[in-house]
């Protein structure tokens, strides 16, 4: 998630929030997002319930840490204040995530 702080300027601008979904537990969140000095919002989806409705569970690819039945595939979700999704970004390599210029052209081509 520090990479999406290198748009904040451009993300507050057009009123947009981060949210991200992981499946650490909120101890680990909590223990992890001052020392990543993070403003969005992480939430804990150590079951991958909101992932599988997602349809984003990475099929066998990475089993997650322990106590988890996977891990998400890396996608970046644009939602409109109305809750439309506008766009949507996916990596198939679990290790990167969406690209900082990309979703900045999204957000310029979807949202103004």
């Amino acid at each position: 998630m520090r990479r999406w702080e290198e748009l904040r300027p451009e993300l507050d601008k057009r009123g947009v929030q981060i949210v991200a979904l992981c499946t650490d537990t909120p101890e680990e969140i909590l223990a992890g997002h001052p020392k990543h000095r993070l403003k969005g919002v992480m939430l804990s989806d150590r079951d991958l319930a909101v992932t599988d409705l997602f349809g984003i569970r990475n099929q066998g690819v990475h089993t997650g840490p322990p106590g988890v039945s996977g891990l998400p595939v890396p996608t970046t979700i644009l939602v409109d204040a109305e809750g439309v999704v506008r766009w949507i970004d996916q990596s198939k390599n679990y290790q990167r995530r969406s690209d900082p210029d990309i979703v900045l052209a999204a957000l310029r081509e979807h949202l103004g």
